[in-house]
């Protein structure tokens, strides 16, 4: 007895109509949102901050490095519990360092948290606590 292979009688789909531009999600060209409305609103309080705390540029805070900052730290991240507008978890590095303390691996980097570049959370303020 000869097994029929399934995928050899294909139907072919029933349109309920031509696929053109005026059907639902074809043609439509509305650009994607790069940031939520929340995140601009949080992006723009953080620019805020950072102008008050630091009106002229600032240099590195990694001890022995005599370059000027280049970005904004955040040593509790916002995946730990972090807040990119509070103030005290604001520091200012170089590029090298700000990449080295972010892009390497967390086993290479007990001379942040012994810095404070970086904080467990575990480790940090609770809401109303002070640091």
């Amino acid at each position: 007895m000869k097994q029929e292979n399934p995928m050899a009688r294909r139907v072919p789909l029933k349109r309920s109509g031509p696929l053109g531009r005026g059907e639902a999600g074809l043609g439509r060209r509305v650009p994607l949102k790069q940031v939520s409305a929340r995140r601009a609103a949080e992006n723009r309080r953080r620019r805020t901050v950072v102008d008050q705390l630091f009106p002229e540029r600032p240099g590195c805070r990694r001890p022995g490095c005599a370059r000027w900052a280049d970005d904004i730290h955040e040593p509790l991240t916002r995946a730990r519990g972090g807040s990119i507008v509070d103030p005290e978890n604001m520091v200012p590095l170089c590029r090298e360092h700000h990449d080295e303390v972010t892009f390497r691996p967390e086993s290479e980097l007990q001379w942040a948290y012994d810095l404070g570049l970086l904080v467990h959370s575990w480790n940090a303020p609770k809401a109303g606590e002070v640091a």
